[in-house]
């Protein structure tokens, strides 16, 4: 008996700390899970972020962003996609999601460089191409602001495949890569930032056919929208 009301105090105050744990954690889980509910997120580009037809069912980014979201996730990106065949994605948004709780996520460029390089077989140390190539990629991405204004665009820069056929491109990409951040870090741009894919996908198995985003390389880049940018 002499500590017998001791043991209930304690009792009581371990009971209250529980209950305050659990209301807690699971106030933030539904704010979270509210938060991201809000939000829109509408893929633009080419098969870095349409890559089904390089992996199995359920696997792909669309996929696996629609499941994270909830249905939350327009893809309107295409495989094979050049600069100038993004245009018609961007017609197809709906103006409805013009609003701040909207990310656009752009791919293009990557196509239009191994055209250039790789199927015409031009010379890879010239890269006076990119210029103009870049010219074009700049209002693209103006298009895309003007159709959507209200709603946020984030650039994704393009990865270096870890495969013989295309490590003498690397510096291609690479001066490629630093025009998007140039570009994405001047203000009156308005771009919210750039998705480094480059700094996502690294290892071997994050690519199938040498290129193309693996289903580890789609978990991956699921994974680092819904941590950073939701």
């Amino acid at each position: 008996m002499k500590y017998f009301y001791l043991y209930i105090f304690l009792l009581i105050c371990f009971i209250f700390i529980v209950s305050y744990y659990n209301t807690y954690v699971n106030t933030y889980r539904e704010s979270f899970d509210s938060d991201i509910q809000k939000q829109t997120f509408i893929l633009l580009g080419d098969s870095i972020l349409k890559n089904d037809a390089y992996v199995s069912d359920g696997k792909s980014i669309d996929d696996l962003l629609n499941e994270r979201t909830n249905g939350k996730s327009l893809c309107l990106a295409i495989d094979h996609s050049k600069i100038v065949d993004v245009y018609s994605q961007v017609e197809k948004i709906p103006i409805e999601l013009d609003n701040p709780s909207t990310t656009m996520f752009l791919s293009a460029g990557g196509n239009d460089i191994l055209t250039h390089y790789i199927d015409q077989e031009n010379d890879a140390t010239n890269t006076s191409v990119l210029d103009p190539m870049f010219t074009s990629y700049k209002k693209l991405v103006q298009s895309v602001k003007t159709r959507l204004p209200n709603a946020n665009i984030i650039l994704l820069d393009i990865y270096y495949p870890d495969n013989l056929k295309y490590k003498q491109y690397h510096d291609i990409i690479s001066e490629w890569n630093n025009k998007i951040y140039e570009y994405a870090s001047q203000p009156k741009n308005n771009i919210k930032k750039v998705f480094k894919v480059s700094n996502i996908l690294t290892e071997q198995n994050d690519f199938s056919f040498g290129i193309e985003p693996s289903s580890n390389g789609s978990y991956k880049i699921v994974e680092t929208i819904m941590k950073s940018y939701s």
